[in-house]
């Protein structure tokens, strides 16, 4: 029996028969690969540093519709630009979207027909893993984000997908789902926020399609509870001179998977990706990237960045291929590490596989500690050790927060560090 028989996430039977029987078929290729499929194990090349049994060891029952408090997470400059699912289900009363600008969608799955046909075009069944076939054969709702052309939204979009799990061994299953799709020359600034609380197990699945000269930036926000397993996967095509720029930030979670895949499809395509993992105790944060540079004149800045403390593991496995003909790609991918206690682990694998002769591309992996001069010179100027190591420490991050647009979002996120390097710095 599939290890997925033990996921008792009953499926959603939808409304409506022409977007069930869109649906419908994204469902039966999915469960058909799962029936077949179990969990990966560390025999398994892509998951070869992350162990997967925690997750074994729960049950985990789909979720109900309800409301809970968010007003922590609230983001006054997305007043009337937000959408807010809880536990894989849109919720009306912590929902705004009443300041949309004309022609702009943002509205759940279950009320955008148009979007079915669309689901697992860019993540398809066929070539993602089994917990993305998880969401595609289970998720009962999702967001849809649609932006017209030539359309400059100036308020940024807050998508929330937060969990009520539970305080035992019996979790909860949620899925969440988001399709965004900017027509040629438009131009919006996304932050997708995952919250929660108390043990459970999300599989996001977010699907990106950017037209020519569309320019997106996105904040994919983790903070999820400690106690929590999150197994994420993105799926983004880049056509002629698209720009997108994603910030994956994960702070939660006892166990996280980050798996970007970007097909950089057409010429003049620009990728900004860059990640933040903050890990102690017992965490585990694992990032596997794949960037496709199919055409010429392509660009990639990949900067992962992990504090890794306790006895904490981070695990990063970046991919950038450069097929033949995709002349004049200039790809830069840095991995850098900090590890603040002997029994934390890091393991980096950036790769680049290069087929084309004219090209820009460079890659490396940093590991390391404290610089004890640094150290020093801060005691000098008066700091005591602590302070300086928590002073420093907040520097490692503080490059990537600051480029955040958004300035709630920017403090909310600043605090969230400093509260978990005992950083006293004013913002």
């Amino acid at each position: 029996m599939a290890a997925w028989q033990t996921l008792s996430h009953a499926r959603a039977d939808l409304p409506m028969a022409p977007r069930a029987q869109a649906w419908e078929a994204l469902r039966q290729r999915a469960e058909a690969l799962l029936l077949d499929s179990d969990f990966p194990t560390l025999r398994d090349e892509d998951w070869k540093y992350t162990d997967l049994k925690p997750l074994r060891d729960h049950r985990f029952l789909p979720g109900k519709a309800m409301d809970i408090d968010l007003a922590a997470h609230v983001l006054p400059e997305a007043k009337g630009t937000r959408l807010v699912f809880v536990n894989g289900h849109f919720s009306s009363a912590l929902s705004n979207v009443a300041a949309l600008p004309p022609g702009v969608r943002l509205r759940p799955l279950s009320a955008a027909p148009d979007a079915a046909p669309l689901l697992g075009s860019l993540a398809s069944p066929d070539s993602v893993d089994v917990f993305a076939n998880l969401n595609h054969s289970r998720f009962a709702d999702g967001a849809y984000l649609f932006v017209p052309q030539d359309v400059r939204v100036e308020t940024p979009l807050h998508v929330v997908f937060a969990t009520q799990g539970e305080e035992d061994s019996t979790g909860l299953c949620a899925l969440p789902r988001l399709w965004v799709e900017l027509e040629r020359g438009a131009e919006v600034h996304l932050v997708e926020e995952h919250l929660g609380y108390g043990t459970y197990l999300t599989c996001p699945v977010a699907e990106v399609r950017l037209h020519p000269y569309a320019s997106l930036t996105h904040e994919r926000v983790q903070r999820d509870s400690l106690t929590a397993f999150h197994l994420s996967t993105l799926a983004a095509r880049l056509d002629h001179s698209a720009s997108y720029t994603c910030r994956i930030l994960s702070l939660g979670a006892a166990l996280s998977r980050q798996s970007p895949r970007v097909d950089m499809a057409d010429e003049g395509a620009e990728l900004e990706l860059n990640g933040l993992a903050l890990l102690d105790h017992d965490q585990v944060a694992d990032t596997h990237s794949c960037i496709d540079h199919r055409k010429p004149h392509g660009t990639t800045q990949q900067l992962h960045k992990t504090i890794v403390d306790g006895r904490a593991r981070s695990i990063f496995n970046g991919r950038i291929h450069v097929y033949p003909g995709a002349q004049q790609t200039d790809a830069r991918q840095q991995a850098r590490s900090l590890l603040l206690s002997e029994l934390a682990r890091v393991d980096a694998k950036p790769e680049l596989e290069i087929f084309a002769d004219d090209v820009k591309c460079a890659h490396g992996a940093a590991i390391g500690q404290l610089d004890p001069e640094e150290l020093f010179y801060l005691q000098s100027r008066g700091l005591n050790l602590a302070t300086a190591r928590n002073l420093l420490t907040y520097g490692f991050a503080a490059d990537l927060l600051s480029a955040i647009p958004v300035p709630s979002l920017r403090r909310q996120l600043r605090q969230a560090v400093m509260e978990r390097t005992h950083a006293d710095i004013e913002l």
